[in-house]
């Protein structure tokens, strides 16, 4: 197959994204496949030697990021390569990325890809309008208050939050990836909160407040509409955050996570309605708290899951003896038969 990985982009999850899309690059070729690496950040000159790029493992500046045009997809969009390839590998992460716009210039020049289309790019990257179908849906999901910019200084909307979710919260943007902006707060403390506001507000006009559901971390790998194992999340100090989902030796991962059957089937049950709910196709993660009832919280459906060496899909697929470059090959083939 002739593809092409798109990596890279706008978002905080630049450095995350180029570090996936050089394992699928890798790992595609490693099966003869001819691989262009394509970073539409760039415009023009999208093509990139990404086999000898060095990737910073910590997030790109504001400054770093201000330096790119959203101009620059629309021209590397156009570019001739992509009237030559077979199947474009989606990885670009996050904002112009995962959210539906970059899918809606492939489809424009009418070219397959991997993940899922416009309509459920978009739903799954806006949490807001993902935890109102899951709502609707009948899947048990944290409850939630939206804060827009100018209420982050509004303290008796915060104190009146506070007081729902018993001073045990989740803020974070609602249109980000990675756990950027985010923050837990977990002994009610209002300035605390309102500082979380603040640093939430910094990445997005929208900003999730949840309740913390007490218990474990776990999350779901669907590919074509198959269940692969279970994996628990475990960070050695903290939650799961940035530092602690790319720092390899900073989490421990079961794989596959040590619950019960029945409760394994639920969850993953409830992944696929999730899923379904949103519209995914292709592959996606959807994570979950676990509360001490064994009830599953679920908490959003990742429609560009990462593909790091510390990733889960990759993980969980592996878990079911499936290697990374047949991962990766088998996404592929499944993009282009749709």
């Amino acid at each position: 197959m002739n593809i092409i990985v798109l990596m890279g982009g706008i978002s905080g999850e630049r450095n995350v994204s180029l570090s996936g899309g050089k394992s699928i690059f890798s790992a595609l070729k490693s099966l003869g496949h001819e691989v262009i690496a394509v970073d539409p950040a760039l415009g023009k000159e999208c093509i990139i030697d990404i086999e000898n790029k060095h990737i910073p493992n910590e997030i790109p500046s504001e400054d770093e990021l201000a330096k790119f045009e959203t101009k620059n997809f629309i021209e590397s969009i156009s570019n001739d390569i992509f009237d030559k390839c077979d199947v474009v590998f989606n990885l670009v992460h996050g904002k112009w990325g995962e959210d539906g716009r970059l899918q809606a210039l492939l489809d424009l020049k009418g070219v397959k890809y991997t993940g899922s289309g416009v309509r459920a790019s978009s739903i799954a990257m806006n949490k807001i309008h993902s935890k109102m179908l899951f709502q609707a849906g009948g899947v048990l999901t944290p409850e939630w208050a939206l804060f827009g910019k100018s209420e982050i200084e509004d303290y008796d909307k915060i104190q009146d939050v506070r007081d729902e979710f018993r001073g045990k919260l989740v803020i974070k943007p609602a249109d980000q990836g990675s756990a950027l902006g985010l923050t837990i707060i977990k002994d009610g403390n209002l300035d605390d909160i309102q500082k979380g506001l603040e640093k939430a507000s910094k990445l997005t006009n929208n900003i999730l407040v949840e309740e913390f559901i007490e218990g474990r971390e776990l999350t779901a790998t669907l590919i074509n509409d198959e269940a692969y194992p279970l994996i628990e999340i475990i960070p050695h100090e903290g939650y799961y955050d940035y530092k602690n989902k790319y720092t390899s030796g900073n989490t421990d991962y079961i794989c596959p996570a040590d619950i019960d059957e029945n409760v394994a089937d639920f969850i993953i049950n409830t992944a696929d309605m999730a899923n379904r709910l949103i519209g995914a196709k292709s592959f996606s993660r959807i994570d979950f708290r676990l509360n001490d009832d064994m009830q599953p919280f679920c908490l959003e459906v990742n429609t560009i899951p990462g593909f790091t060496s510390t990733s889960l899909v990759p993980m969980a697929a592996k878990a079911a003896g499936l290697e990374f470059p047949q991962l990766c090959e088998t996404i592929c083939e499944m993009a282009i038969k749709q």
